[in-house]
């Protein structure tokens, strides 16, 4: 999982702009109702508990959502081999950076939706949601061609040889003809939760994974007397409910009267504002490709402990496992992007104090759902691991280290609700530090000194892992309360 924070005063400063710079908006439309009179009212005045609660309740159910789509893919691979795990999660590796690519779009776009709805500006939030679609639309064909010919490579620094490597390749390259949909469906539905409408991303998202869920079952194990195309019927069906969602987005945000919508007209790129979303987004995208390498040097150092287990068992076991704890964070995720919501909006509305009130509520009712998360962990792993896979080696490599990775639930959940708050006020370029010295001086060296000094292997190689969430969630905890996010500019 992503994430990173540090500790650098000059950087906040260097974030900061005058109001002046703010480019006006060109929008030729009247502007609808203000959106503050609806979905944001609660967000900006009234109990704040109730407010965080149901605005993160939606997300929610669009993690579990998601993490099912996961879970169904690993479990499909489950079932024909150990090398189609592997090739899987290798997969999901890949696409998580992405992911990160498609966060400058997606968090920049919060940022300034959310600020100009807490402003009562509907034009603005209309505007840079048309900006974000194009820039969406831009990155997402370009991580195609590029992730397209470089899959490859990538299975090669991973170790990964013969059938897993066969696999991994071709899985990549059908899963990444599905990248612009989802990088235009995040955008979209980050402008949505920008403006408070958590809901609409869950109803679209949710037929998008039951569409998933159906097209992966049917495209690898066939239908009738059709057999099935195997692994590469998981990255089929991934694909085709990708573009799915990203037509379901264009359709309903064409025709509805929210600040939240797309017009043909308002579509010509406009520099100033994609440079606005860029300004914020780039150096949260920069946070996660830091991140990203420095799991990947991880997996790296994973594939080749010395263990009583053969190397594809050894990544299975830790792919299978970190696919298990994403379910633990789910609720983390949503609180993220309602802390982000809420600050982004009570920034704008000039109510600092309720942001910062709602970030610690965001932290507070996290922390209830991580808990429970935890104790599922620790005693579920064995059944939750046989669940995922028929290999009884797999399973007998990662229980120990998913068990031990139970301890550290209470400093991941805090670790991510700051981040969304930060980003929410458009703090994103501190966090590198805190990335770079968690993966470089925590991740990687602990790593090697669990697998290779101590000869825990899985186990001995996730103590790296353990001490980067622990103490970048302490630095993110103290940038937080700094308070300098407070007046950064976006």
């Amino acid at each position: 999982m992503p994430s990173a924070k540090e500790k650098s005063a000059e950087l906040a400063a260097a974030t900061v702009e005058p109001e002046a710079a703010t480019p006006a908006i060109v929008c030729d439309e009247p502007a609808s109702a203000p959106l503050s009179d609806t979905l944001s009212r609660p967000l900006l005045e009234g109990p704040i508990r109730p407010a965080v609660f149901w605005l993160s309740l939606p997300i929610l159910g669009e993690q579990v959502l998601n993490a099912a789509i996961a879970w169904n893919d690993t479990f499909l691979a489950g079932r024909i081999s150990a090398s189609a795990t592997g090739a899987v999660g290798f997969a999901s590796y890949v696409s998580w950076l992405m992911t990160m690519l498609f966060a400058m779009v997606s968090i920049g776009a919060t940022a300034i939706v959310s600020r100009a709805i807490g402003a009562k500006s509907d034009r603005e939030a209309s505007h840079a949601t048309n900006q974000a679609f194009v820039l969406a639309l831009f990155v997402g064909a370009a991580g195609t061609v590029v992730i397209s010919l470089i899959a490859p490579g990538f299975a090669h620094l991973l170790n990964l040889h013969g059938e897993t490597a066969a696999i991994a390749v071709q899985y990549l390259r059908i899963d990444a003809i599905g990248y612009a949909g989802a990088s235009m469906s995040f955008a979209l539905a980050a402008c949505l939760r920008g403006a408070g409408d958590t809901r609409t991303p869950l109803k679209i998202l949710g037929a998008v994974n039951v569409m998933n869920f159906a097209f992966s079952w049917m495209l690898t194990f066939g239908i009738g007397s059709w057999p099935g195309i195997g692994v590469s019927g998981i990255a089929w069906g991934t694909t085709a409910a990708r573009w799915a969602g990203a037509l379901g987005f264009v359709y309903l945000l064409q025709r509805q009267g929210k600040a939240v919508r797309l017009a043909a007209a308002h579509m010509q790129p406009d520099r100033s504002m994609i440079w606005r979303m860029v300004r914020v987004g780039a150096p949260a995208s920069l946070d996660g490709l830091l991140s990203f390498s420095g799991h990947f040097v991880f997996m790296s150092i994973v594939n080749r402990v010395p263990s009583e287990f053969p190397t594809e068992v050894i990544y299975a076991a830790h792919i299978v496992g970190i696919r298990i704890e994403s379910l633990s964070y789910l609720p983390a995720n949503a609180y993220m992007h309602a802390a982000s919501t809420m600050v982004g909006q009570n920034l704008g509305a000039g109510q600092p104090d309720r942001a910062r009130l709602a970030t610690h509520e965001c932290v507070r009712q996290t922390l209830v759902l991580m808990l429970a998360s935890a104790a599922v962990l620790y005693f579920g792993a064995a059944w939750m691991y046989r669940f995922l896979s028929s290999d009884p080696d797999v399973v007998r490599c990662g229980v120990p280290a998913l068990q031990a990775l139970a301890f550290f639930q209470f400093v991941l959940g805090p670790l991510i609700v700051f981040i969304g708050a930060l980003r929410g006020a458009g703090d994103t370029r501190v966090p590198i530090l805190i990335t770079f010295a968690g993966m470089a001086f925590l991740r990687i060296p602990g790593a090697l000194f669990g697998g290779f000094v101590l000869k825990w292997g899985l186990l001995g190689a996730w103590l790296g892992m353990f001490a980067d969430l622990t103490v970048r969630s302490v630095l993110m905890w103290l940038r937080f309360r700094s308070g300098r996010w407070q007046r950064i500019r976006v």
